[in-house]
């Protein structure tokens, strides 16, 4: 149990107590800090948040309170630091349930009984008043059928009887709208009296840090406090913009932040890791695996809970005030501040995590409701453009870039949407790469470019002695036109059947051009039936004047042989 009072100062006081044998009783002062929260380093799933508070001291013993610290708080994680000649005694945490002020709900609870009871009230008169009505129209009715009473005009008797009767009808009709009205009111007050008798002393959980430190001579001091939390949150998001010619791509790197810690971050110092801390660092070991008779289970369900998002705005309250002064700062400062606070996050550690330090404040609210982003870098990279073409599934050619990560970033899984030119491509999964690394970037369709396949001619026949085997061959075209006034560079893909048994024979023959030779194609996809051409496709190539691309398949196999179907044996049309 942390004491408050006094705390046991050891040789940290003065060094020529180095050797005492009695310990030194200090009497500790209880100062609260009002620390404001500085700085958050935030993980995937929980952050680091930091503490500070500055202090002018006297020489002597003082116990610093950092009051109220979010109800998610790793206790075990809370450390301190403190400046100068300080010396740092104790750091402690304590919960203390805390009553809940209902003031403020039964005010309002009260409030709306009165609303409640007003209009009860009111429609107690309009009933009231309605009866006096209905009252005096039965005397006039009474009245005008008294056979004593003096000839009335006809007509204007009628008047009078058309009028008491269309008021009676209207006041029958009020009298029963005012009694709908009254039960509803009733049920509703009586829903309000049970609300308020119902509500009881609410308590919450207060953690408070505690932190004990000694001054030998007086000064100001700058003490630090450090703890971990949960339900904070991170990703990395991204707007890929490439240009018309595909060369030049913009990845514009950013965070995708929220939190429901139940402290605001106001104008903090904010650093986006890929650390995991509060995993365990000790190896895996596996443990003895028995099996048995499978047994019954019950099963639950459990419902999660829902997640508040987080809204956050970027700390451009300096350079407003500073626009407001005009007089007292000058447009080149204000110009140094604007680009300070839009200058690229800084990478830090070079460990098995990474570190963005955002150059900027930023204020995230807790549990608000939408997801903000805060920008990390712009990073120019470079591209080869290239075009991908499979016109055994399609005539349209695809805008393939590969892009180099030239940056010192890791650009971290996630998702980007992809822009080229001027249009909108779409989304895409971004995987993770490191610096200097490549990756692909799909930039949309070339309206520009086609390509068509067209099986020319496919038959079959006897081979060999006796006609002993069978062959069918399928001959290929492929039509390449390019409608750009450039050079074009495609990738072609098709495929060829693969054989799983020594009785069939698949052959490729006759090809117009060459299979590319690159050594992963060749290792991975050519032993899976798969053809790849590298082509040039000169400008303005369309029509008569398209590109085109030759091939032949032979299947062979003994007469007796029943294949499985070729997905390609159709006729040409």
């Amino acid at each position: 149990m942390h004491n408050h009072i006094s705390t046991i100062l050891t040789s940290l006081l003065c060094s020529s107590m180095l050797f005492a044998q009695d310990p030194v009783s200090l009497e500790m002062e209880p100062i609260e800090a009002n620390g404001a929260i500085t700085a958050v380093t935030l993980y995937r799933g929980r952050s680091a948040v930091t503490r500070t508070t500055t202090l002018d001291l006297k020489a002597g013993g003082y116990s610093i309170f950092f009051r109220d610290l979010s109800s998610s708080t790793f206790l075990d994680t809370v450390q301190a630091h403190v400046s100068g000649n300080t010396k740092l005694l104790s750091v402690d945490t304590s919960t203390t349930p805390i009553a809940k002020d209902n003031s403020k709900l039964l005010a309002e609870i009260n409030a709306e009984i009165k609303a409640v009871e007003a209009k009860i009230d009111s429609i107690h008169a309009r009933k009231k008043a309605n009866g006096l009505q209905t009252s005096l129209l039965e005397k006039l009715i009474e009245q005008a059928g008294n056979d004593k009473a003096e000839p009335v005009d006809l007509d204007t008797l009628a008047d009078q009887l058309d009028f008491v009767g269309k008021r009676m009808t209207q006041l029958a009709q009020s009298q029963i709208d005012n009694e709908n009205e009254l039960q509803e009111l009733k049920a509703e007050l009586q829903a309000l009296m049970r609300k308020k008798n119902n509500i009881s002393q609410e308590y919450r959980n207060q953690t408070d840090a505690i932190i004990d430190i000694g001054l030998v001579e007086a000064g100001t001091v700058e003490i630090e406090i450090t703890y971990l939390v949960n339900n904070a949150n991170w990703k990395p998001t991204y707007s890929i913009r490439a240009s018309d010619g595909g060369n030049e791509i913009v990845i514009e790197y950013s965070a995708e932040i929220s939190q429901r810690t139940g402290e605001h971050w106001t104008d903090v110092t904010l650093t986006l890791s890929t650390a995991q801390p509060q995993r365990s660092a000790t190896p895996p070991k596996p443990s003895p695996w028995y099996v048995d008779v499978q047994l019954p289970q019950e099963t639950r369900d459990f419902a999660n809970s829902p997640q508040m998002r987080g809204r956050m705005r970027t700390n451009y309250e300096a350079a407003d005030s500073a626009v407001a002064g005009g007089a007292s700062m000058g447009l080149a400062e204000l110009k140094s501040m604007v680009e300070d606070a839009s200058a690229e996050a800084t990478v830090v550690g070079d460990g098995p995590s990474v570190s963005f330090a955002i150059p900027r404040t930023v204020t995230i609210p807790s549990n608000a409701q939408e997801k903000q982003t805060t920008a990390i870098a712009a990073i120019e990279a470079s591209a080869e453009l290239y075009r991908i073409a499979a016109p055994m599934f399609t005539d349209s050619v695809f805008i393939q870039a590969k892009v180099t990560n030239d940056s010192p970033y890791i650009l971290l899984p996630g998702q980007a949407s992809i822009f080229h030119g001027s249009d909108y491509v779409g989304k895409a999964a971004i995987a993770m790469v490191a610096p200097n690394e490549t990756f692909a970037l799909n930039l949309g369709i070339d309206p520009s470019v086609t390509a068509t396949r067209t099986l020319i001619e496919k038959n079959t026949a006897a081979t060999g002695l006796f006609s002993s085997g069978i062959q069918t061959i399928y001959d290929y075209r492929i039509s390449i036109s390019n409608g750009r006034n450039e050079s074009i560079f495609v990738h072609v893909w098709d495929r060829i059947p693969v054989s799983r048994n020594e009785s069939i024979e698949i052959l490729l023959e006759n090809l117009s051009e060459s299979l590319t030779t690159d050594t992963v194609y060749l290792e991975s996809d050519r032993p899976r039936g798969l053809l790849r051409w590298d082509l040039t496709v000169p400008a303005n190539n369309s029509g008569d004047l398209s590109y085109v691309l030759q091939w032949r398949v032979n299947v062979a196999r003994g007469k007796d042989v029943v294949m499985t179907p070729l997905p390609e044996c159709h006729q040409p049309s």
